[in-house]
């Protein structure tokens, strides 16, 4: 990186530091304090066996949650379509799961630091997994309203339980992995996407053989296998400190950079939701087995499994990170309109082959819009004066949780409805045109506030050690444009 000059005390500017860099809020100050000092860089340690063990129990708990998530979407629509429940009372079902991580993410982010995070994330891992055996007898009940009831009742507990390990996950990746929490972030989320993708086949593969009951058997009584083993693997709670000068989850969602990104996270998590009671069937006119179903759904997160990485580290590697979001929304407008096919693209006939393809697309464009979110939100709130602290990490854990989870209600129940008045080609038609219009919103936002505001960087003997937000001050002349003049920030800096 260039402008790695003398370390001064003085605040400079993100154009005195980056030549040809324009500088955006909070990311592109973390950027710079990552990135400042490479003596800072060649420090780092490398894996521990301890943080190796670690990891790798945090990954089988991504990709078994996600794996239990995922794994009715074949076959549970047409399940529930025998017992008497409409397509859109499916799609209730599945985004009542979202609906209980949603509500539960914030609280549970709060409250993590008293409790304990290896606690709650191990008992989340436990009541999960026993919700989903449970979830497997549900096809003994032959009463609609029951079936229905239970239905909710148990896929609730099993989203409470993935609410507490998912949220109890993000903190313990900060507090495990301090000089790696951005590379182990991407790998974990390869772990998701692989869930995600094999949910499904798996589901398909197992209803073919054993029925309704056998894939939630098998990923249930899993889980609570390796539930015993987070106990001794990961590190005590009371290793874990708690910061004393946090913000709250009201203070942050104060912050404007903090709410674009939320509404991103909703946009693109609709999308990826509305796929689950819809695509099964539209995908019954193929005459597909509910094996082949399993692996059309694999398609999609497959492929985001796979990009997540690539655009974790095209995010660490690019201060301007942001149009990866502005991008993968615009992607996701195009791919749609195939995948249905829109009305508009009326002379696409909506071949097998077509979807297959689209579904693949998809899953690249939706990596690309999420991956930035997570990051960009904790930098922005790092730039405007949180603490870099346990309390810190866990309420943007809940809220990243929360927001998302959000989309995953909003978008089965929307793409259920749809399917059942309008069909599937309006369905994509509709989140095609909300991908477009937030992508518009975004690059509009992003350009402005990157050309109205700049970071203030303090330089302390071994690196960067504070940062905050300013806005750039109006100059007349050419010369002053060029060497941007920077107002002293009435916001908090904040010590690293």
């Amino acid at each position: 990186m260039e402008g790695e000059g003398e370390k001064t005390s003085d605040l400079k500017t993100v154009s005195q530091l980056v030549e040809n860099e324009s500088a955006g809020i909070g990311m592109n100050g973390t950027k710079l304090v990552s990135g400042e000092v490479d003596e800072i860089k060649s420090s780092k340690k490398k894996f521990s066996n301890r943080q190796k063990g670690c990891m790798l129990m945090l990954a089988l708990a991504d990709f078994m949650s996600f794996c239990s998530m995922s794994i009715m979407a074949p076959f549970y629509p047409k399940e529930a379509a025998n017992k008497g429940m409409t397509e859109s009372m499916a799609g209730v079902v599945f985004g009542y799961y979202a609906m209980i991580v949603f509500l539960s993410s914030p609280i549970i982010g709060k409250i993590l630091p008293k409790v304990g995070v290896k606690f709650v994330f191990t008992g989340g891992f436990l009541i999960s997994g026993i919700s989903s055996v449970a979830f497997g007898s549900l096809y003994l009940i032959q009463d609609y309203n029951t079936f229905t009831i239970l239905s909710f009742v148990i896929r609730g507990f099993q989203a409470l339980g993935s609410s507490a390990y998912s949220t109890a996950g993000f903190v313990l990746v900060i507090n495990i992995f301090p000089d790696h929490a951005a590379t182990v972030r991407g790998i974990l989320e390869t772990f998701v996407g692989l869930g995600l993708s094999a949910g499904p086949a798996i589901g398909g593969i197992l209803f073919a053989f054993g029925g309704f009951g056998l894939p939630f058997y098998v990923i249930g009584l899993l889980m609570i296998v390796v539930s015993p083993l987070n106990i001794c693997v990961l590190p005590p709670a009371e290793k874990c400190p708690i910061g004393t000068k946090s913000g709250s989850l009201t203070s942050v969602l104060r912050l404007t950079p903090v709410i674009i990104t939320c509404f991103i996270m909703v946009v693109v998590s609709m999308t990826w939701g509305f796929l689950d009671p819809t695509l099964e069937p539209y995908l019954r006119k193929f005459d597909l087995s509910p094996t082949y179903v399993g692996l059309i759904f694999l398609l999609c997160s497959a492929m985001y499994g796979i990009f997540c990485p690539i655009w974790g580290w095209c995010t660490d590697k690019v201060y301007n990170y942001w149009w990866f979001m502005i991008v993968g929304l615009f992607g996701n407008s195009i791919v749609l309109l195939i995948l249905g096919p829109s009305p508009i693209l009326y002379f696409l006939d909506g071949s097998l082959t077509t979807v297959i393809a689209t579904l693949s697309t998809l899953g690249v464009f939706v990596a690309m819009a999420l991956m930035p979110t997570y990051q960009y939100i904790l930098d922005t709130a790092l730039g405007y004066g949180y603490a870099d602290d346990l309390m810190t990490h866990s309420v943007i854990a809940g809220l990243w949780s929360s927001v998302f989870s959000l989309g995953e209600i909003l978008g089965p129940m929307i793409g259920g409805t749809l399917m059942q008045h309008y069909k599937f080609p309006i369905a994509c038609t509709f989140f095609a045109a909300l991908n477009l219009f937030m992508g518009i919103l975004c690059s509009v936002y992003f350009w402005y506030s990157n050309k109205s505001t700049v970071i203030n960087l303090e330089v302390i003997k071994n690196g960067v050690k504070k940062l905050s937000v300013s806005k750039k001050k109006e100059s007349s002349s050419s010369n002053a444009q060029n060497t941007t003049s920077v107002e002293k920030s009435d916001e908090p800096s904040i010590e690293k």
